[in-house]
């Protein structure tokens, strides 16, 4: 509009060319104003999953547990299950045998079976607060080498223990396939790895969809010893199926 009446108005109205210089800036601001707002608003909405959730993770704030720890500091809170991961010797496991030489060290594996998930956690209807409550349950299985095995039953992992982080890193560990030899479709408890690391499950989609799924998941890496910048490291760790 603004444009349209300088175009329309008496020539006599201008004064001098600076007046028409001033309107030109200012369309151009504009523009600029209207390109930088479409190109940002596609990093606002991708941001909003973590800011959500990095909120749901604040709200346990106040009640006495271990949520504001970071990975490094994690450790079993005073009201930790005693089936809580982190009293078993899952907790750090792979961080106790790094790389050495830039490659992917074959062991230890952990998997995760008979994943159990709370069912409000996959609809949509329910809030992002987390409850101290809020607890996965699973099965697990630690292989120290293809000879030695520790199996782990009924373990669970609660909203107070998990570490408060981003877990944006397991968007792009999920999306890649697991290299080297597999079983292919079919998923054991190892020591071969499949060849996907989550189940092919509509529950797990719905998991990872809420956000609640990619923060269980995140820290459960973490947890283990997962290390979010050495994406090499991808055969010792799956979940081999949802309950």
């Amino acid at each position: 509009m603004e444009e349209k009446h300088i175009i329309e108005e008496p020539i006599n109205a201008v004064r001098d060319d600076r007046t028409l210089d001033e309107h030109a800036k200012n369309a151009v601001m504009q523009n600029l104003a209207r390109y930088r707002t479409a190109l940002l608003l596609p990093l606002f909405l991708a941001g909003c999953a973590t800011t959500d959730m990095q909120g749901a993770l604040d709200s346990l704030k106040g009640l006495g547990q271990s949520a504001g720890a970071n990975s490094s500091q994690a450790t079993a809170s005073p009201t930790a299950g005693t089936n809580s991961l982190l009293r078993t010797p899952l907790h750090k496991a792979l961080s106790q045998n790094p790389s050495t030489d830039g490659r992917a060290p074959e062991w230890p594996k952990v998997v995760i079976s008979n994943l159990q998930i709370p069912a409000d956690q996959l609809t949509l209807t329910r809030s992002l607060t987390l409850k101290a409550s809020d607890c996965i349950r699973f099965d697990a299985t630690l292989w120290r080498d293809a000879q030695r095995v520790e199996r782990f039953t009924d373990l669970s992992l609660c909203a107070p223990e998990l570490p408060k982080q981003s877990n944006n890193f397991v968007l792009t560990w999920k999306s890649f396939s697991i290299s080297g030899k597999t079983t292919g479709q079919v998923r054991g408890e190892g020591p071969t790895p499949p060849y996907n690391k989550l189940p092919s499950d509509a529950n797990m989609e719905r998991w990872l969809t809420n956000q609640f799924g990619l923060y269980y998941l995140g820290s459960l890496l973490t947890l283990v010893g997962y290390d979010p910048n050495f994406t090499v490291d991808d055969r010792r760790f799956w979940i081999r199926n949802i309950k």
